[in-house]
């Protein structure tokens, strides 16, 4: 058994089959609907959120899970032989999960490590895999820390917002409430960064703003990895992915994204996250 051990939060977008592969320990975030509360993926489908979404008669909110929930599983960990635990979580300019996290982590010591992803979705995901491969093959965790950095370093994350009244109710973006009323009817395109999220531009239609991704996407150059997210969008998002094969040797991912992260962009939305290769 690897002595290091990965823990994330259901925000990453691992993918299923890379936390059974490699062990991730995913924290479900926590997302309200019309005064239901909800595990993130384990009491509410994606499926079954986005379906529910444009009825709600309320917004929907997001939280994260209390600190017990990660100290549970910290120990759970601890007792099952694991020496070191490395947890990859989200900005705290974008959330509370960091704090959550941090205060988790206190109990522990020099024992858990913990690490601002400054991304979301598979920008943070991607720096999960890594570092869990790093400790699968017996690295410590300086080295699956030293693997999270670089990747962290070579992420880029762009996604245009389909319909812009989800991010407004959210109020997640102070910049984005000026000029609202001109701006409903237009793609917005935005990049995340350093837990940042920055307005790139927008356009007219979806068509074009799938031509500006790609051309975006080929400007990074050859890729390690390269995902399609989508959220409610599987169709267009598998398309836009085949026109984007020639970036990846690896297979393209195309994951609906978490509902804690679809709440507040709504259904529609499309990116592309990359992870330029490193050494």
């Amino acid at each position: 058994m690897p002595e290091v051990a990965i823990v994330t939060d259901s925000i990453s977008d691992v993918p299923e089959s890379e936390q059974e592969r490699l062990n991730i320990v995913v924290i479900p975030a926590v997302v309200t609907l019309d005064g239901e509360t909800f595990q993130d993926g384990v009491d509410l489908s994606r499926t079954e959120f986005y379906q529910r979404l444009p009825d709600l008669q309320t917004p929907a909110t997001t939280a994260a899970p209390t600190p017990l929930v990660f100290e549970q599983a910290y120990e759970r960990l601890f007792s099952q032989g694991i020496k070191k635990i490395l947890s990859i979580t989200l900005p705290p300019t974008l959330s509370g999960m960091y704090n959550v996290v941090c205060q988790a982590a206190k109990p522990f010591g020099d024992n858990v490590r913990v690490f601002d992803s400054g991304q979301i979705t598979l920008g943070a995901g991607f720096q999960v895999i890594e570092a869990a491969e790093v400790a699968r093959q017996g690295g410590s965790i300086e080295m699956a820390v030293e693997r999270a950095q670089i990747v962290k370093e070579n992420i880029r994350l762009i996604a245009f917002i389909d319909n812009l009244e989800f991010l407004k109710r959210s109020g997640r973006i102070n910049w984005l409430s000026a000029g609202l009323g001109n701006l409903l009817r237009i793609k917005l395109l935005v990049e995340v960064a350093d837990g940042v999220v920055k307005r790139l531009g927008q356009v007219r239609t979806r068509a074009k703003a799938l031509d500006k991704l790609k051309e975006i996407a080929e400007s990074w150059g050859p890729l390690e990895r390269l995902a399609v997210p989508h959220s409610m969008a599987p169709d267009r998002a598998h398309d836009f992915a085949s026109r984007l094969e020639h970036l990846c040797e690896r297979k393209i991912i195309t994951p609906e994204v978490t509902t804690a992260l679809g709440a507040h962009i709504g259904p529609g939305a499309v990116g592309i996250i990359g992870m330029k290769k490193t050494n």
